[in-house]
């Protein structure tokens, strides 16, 4: 009886410190959960990681300019007080997790009214509508719950969204009026995935890329200005995350993330470059690759983690990925990290983190945004919880440093903030809010 009090006292300890380090520096993780190659990891240390990179001024679709996720804009300390930021304006919005897209002075998303989805556009600097357009079709899901879940990308005059059921249009961006459409599902001759079509369009030169996710169309390229199908390529089926456009190894490809694989494919004809199996438990990969010269790192949650992966490229044009390391220590369940100077910020399930990029060592992690989303700017994090807190956070691997906070909604939040002309989108199932950050005159 002594020594099975002892055993259970010693385990109390043992999860007590767990716990106290889990909000702690320099987080310990078992040796045995971390695997990595000593001559990949040499090898991306002496590589000079680029500026951050993105644009400033416009968040025209995705993660911002680049889907980095990171923005150049400067936030001036004053524009965020110990309550929050000055809230400009908020409108009703409706159901559905599609974050914001502002273009040339106007933002738009996608929303659920009633049996039908919505694309809408709002003036950015009022929140006033300016118009609708409006098509037949509603998802709904037990744990995902109702409406579309991915945003739009404003490119030339031009809208392009995809919805849940996938309805793939192209919208004029001043009127709304539809362009052309595709029923990706219709066309692809596949049935509704679980949580809905979620890819966020990608532009990348004259074409738009998606992800149907169907046999011999796992990706597919349409000519952006009339919508004639250019190729489709690949037979895996779609995890939920959408592509990102990169020259990596001398050449410009698509990576993108499927139900079953990491991969990268030739953006002229969808030919495959190279691929590494990537699967979750019911194979949910949501989160976006996060590109730096010729690395890729991917995180899925649903009992996966991460990995850095290195392309190369041989004599013969043959491409090569391999991983730096793995681990599953990082575990982002829908919301992408964030990468700022050598760091990777996100989210470990309900733990906001943060990573060396060069070596996937943990050096701290934070509690109490649940399952959050963050984007970047001026050395800071912005942090928006899926229960509506909303916070300022240093962006320094020394510690988690908050700024400010401040409770922005009651009801879920899982589209990410929007950042573009010094002013904050925020999106809830019931509104969209708008906050000024503009540095003061």
């Amino acid at each position: 009886m002594i020594l099975l009090l002892a055993v259970a006292a010693s385990l109390a300890i043992y999860r007590f410190l767990e716990m106290r380090a889990e909000n702690v520096v320099g987080v310990a993780e078992p040796a045995d959960f971390f695997r990595s190659d000593s001559e990949r990891l040499t090898r991306l240390g002496r590589v000079a990681l680029p500026p951050h990179s993105s644009g400033a001024g416009e968040w025209s679709q995705w993660r911002g300019q680049n889907r980095t996720a990171v923005s150049q804009e400067k936030l001036s300390s004053d524009s965020w007080s110990s309550g929050g930021p000055r809230r400009l304006w908020s409108v009703a919005g409706g159901a559905g997790h599609s974050s914001i897209a502002v273009g040339s002075g106007r933002a738009f998303t996608l929303v659920q009214a009633q049996d039908e989805e919505a694309a809408i556009c709002l003036e950015a600097a009022t929140g006033r509508r300016l118009w609708t357009t409006r098509w037949t079709s509603r998802f709904e899901e037990t744990s995902a719950g109702v409406g579309p879940h991915a945003t739009p990308t404003v490119a030339d005059g031009r809208v392009y969204t995809v919805g849940s059921t996938g309805q793939f249009h192209c919208l004029d961006a001043t009127s709304g009026a539809v362009l052309w459409r595709h029923d990706l599902l219709q066309e692809f001759g596949r049935s509704q995935p679980q949580y809905g079509v979620s890819v966020n369009p990608l532009v990348e030169g004259d074409l738009v890329i998606v992800q149907p996710g169907a046999r011999g169309a796992a990706i597919a390229a349409f000519d952006r200005r009339d919508g004639r199908r250019i190729w489709n390529a690949g037979d895996d089926p779609d995890g939920y995350s959408s592509p990102m456009a990169a020259t990596i190894a001398g050449q410009r490809q698509i990576v993108f993330l499927t139900g079953e694989s990491v991969m990268g494919s030739d953006v002229r004809d969808g030919r495959n470059l190279w691929r590494v199996p990537w699967r979750t438990n019911g194979d949910y990969n949501i989160a976006t690759p996060v590109i730096v010269q010729d690395y890729v790192f991917v995180s899925s949650g649903y009992g996966k983690g991460c990995a850095l992966l290195e392309i190369t490229r041989d004599a013969k044009g043959s491409f090569e990925a391999r991983p730096v390391y793995e681990h599953p220590r990082m575990r982002n369940q829908f919301s992408t990290c964030v990468l700022w100077g050598d760091h990777l910020y996100g989210f470990d399930d309900s733990f906001l983190v943060c990573m060396e990029f060069r070596t996937g060592k943990i050096r701290w992690k934070e509690r109490g945004f649940g399952k959050g989303s963050l984007i970047a700017a001026d050395g800071k994090l912005i942090v928006l919880g899926e229960e509506g807190k909303l916070a300022l956070v240093e962006a320094r691997p020394d510690g988690y440093r908050e700024l400010s906070s401040s409770r922005v909604s009651t009801t879920r939040c899982w589209a990410s903030p929007s950042l573009s002309g010094g002013l904050l989108f925020i999106r809830d199932q019931e509104s969209i809010q708008c906050f000024d950050l503009r540095p003061s005159k």
